[in-house]
């Protein structure tokens, strides 16, 4: 599957990467995430499809809080799963760039994350107790994933040798 990505820019001077909605649902559709969760949910067990349904409810909420907080992460995401791209820019270069911005920027938030989330695990057995779900492990681990998830994207963008560019077409960008 070929990826097309919109390098354009933005308001605050700098490039961002743009994948339209449908396509990106599409990209996202073959992440194995997602099939482990519907493989979850279509199981003839009820408790193991109740489970799976929760689960895609949960990942689902966690997608829409990621979109408020990055959208570019999940553009990034979305290139993880391929290695053929159709890049709309001006100048090539800047592909690049941004790639290699967003590849410092979650290597960053990874190592934060990954840091934050081994106290949590030294501090589980006292937050274990705490009646409701651990959001303390949750949401750092699940951000440890996602920049992982974003890494693995940019890397595959940067290293990719089946990139094919176009001119932006008009009427996109500022």
């Amino acid at each position: 599957m070929k990826l097309e990505l919109y390098v354009i820019p933005r308001q605050n001077r700098r490039t961002g990467l743009f994948v339209p909605p449908e396509t990106l649902g599409t990209a996202e559709s073959s992440d194995r995430v997602r099939h482990g969760i519907e493989w979850l949910t279509s199981r003839q067990n009820r408790l193991a499809a109740w489970i799976g349904r929760g689960i895609r409810s949960i990942h689902d909420y966690y997608v829409r809080l990621e979109d408020k907080i990055d959208p570019e992460e999940r553009v990034l995401k979305a290139m993880a799963v391929t290695d053929e791209f159709i890049v709309h820019t001006k100048v090539p270069a800047e592909f690049y760039r941004v790639l290699r911005r967003h590849r410092r920027k979650h290597v960053f938030w990874f190592l934060i994350d990954f840091l934050i989330t081994g106290v949590v695990i030294v501090f589980t057995p006292f937050l274990a107790p705490i009646p409701g779900p651990n959001i303390f492990l949750y949401y750092p681990f699940l951000r440890l994933l996602s920049h992982y998830r974003a890494i693995l994207g940019a890397s595959s963008g940067l290293r990719s040798s089946h990139i094919e560019f176009k001119d932006l077409p008009e009427g996109r960008g500022v």
